[in-house]
């Protein structure tokens, strides 16, 4: 009786210690709310079916140790409450030998499956819970690196576009301003109108539009022209900008702009007229 008391109170803590979930950690900075944990089970495309055996294994293992702490708890209490039933206490008897016995075989299994292949036996790594990307609040868009081109000097229509405000990236603003005493003459024709860029002289604008990032903007030689247009291609090429004859007007880009409008990579022709890349 004693024996079995022992063994009793032994077998008690071993699924305790065997039995751990696979767990995540969500990572919280507040010191008052505790670590998110949850179950997750792991597959990868490739790996899929050993995947699935580490699972398949792991989760034997922890059933049929909680099955065979059951039965021992359940044959420990037939066997105290037998009230001196020798029929009865060897029953209790049988039934814990044989949970004891099931427990050696399985530890026996665990170290087979462990010489045999370790890496099965392994739980997935702890993984960090996926942070959700960021969601910027509206009316706090990033900001664009935006100047007003008419304090700068640069020649702009102002019928068009206003006698105080026109609004382009600063990186292409600086190149046209070493460009706006060139013959022959040109003005910005369509600029951004805002300091945020949400329009532009021309209405109707895409959202995907180089024109809302101030990297593109419409010129046009202050005589109106074409052949002076088709000067003024190599000079804002020779300035390092891609240029689309457009015909009635030169749609002048950065040559990193993207979106709709930028260069396409190599000069080509299309509905709008013809590109001209950077020299």
């Amino acid at each position: 009786m004693k024996i079995i008391s022992a063994v009793l109170l032994i077998l008690l803590f071993l699924p305790i210690l065997y039995f751990h979930p696979i767990s995540v950690f969500a990572k919280t900075t507040s010191p008052t709310i505790p670590p998110t944990t949850y179950e997750i089970l792991i597959f990868d495309a490739a790996t899929a079916p050993s995947s699935l055996i580490k699972i398949i294994i792991e989760w034997a293992f922890k059933i049929a140790g909680i099955l065979a702490f059951a039965m021992i708890v359940f044959a420990g209490f037939e066997y105290t409450t037998s009230g001196g039933n020798t029929s009865k206490q060897k029953d209790a008897q049988e039934k814990i030998i044989g949970a004891i016995v099931g427990i050696i075989l399985l530890f026996a299994f665990y170290i087979i499956l462990n010489t045999i292949n370790p890496d099965i036996l392994k739980s997935p790594p702890e993984t960090a819970a996926p942070i959700p990307p960021a969601v910027t609040p509206p009316g706090q868009e990033p900001s664009k690196n935006l100047v007003n081109i008419i304090e700068m000097g640069i020649p702009v229509n102002a019928p068009t576009l206003g006698k105080s405000e026109a609004y382009l990236d600063k990186t292409l603003a600086d190149i046209l301003l070493t460009l706006k005493d060139k013959t022959p003459a040109w003005l910005v024709t369509d600029a951004c109108i805002d300091p945020k860029c949400q329009s532009t002289s021309e209405p109707d604008r895409r959202s995907d539009d180089c024109h809302l990032d101030g990297t593109c903007v419409d010129i046009d030689a202050a005589s109106g022209n074409y052949n002076d247009n088709i000067k003024l291609i190599e000079i804002f090429n020779n300035a390092g900008l891609a240029v689309l004859d457009e015909v009635d007007h030169l749609h002048v880009a950065l040559m990193e702009a993207d979106g709709y409008g930028s260069y396409p990579g190599s000069n080509s022709c299309i509905t709008e007229g013809c590109w001209y890349g950077a020299n």
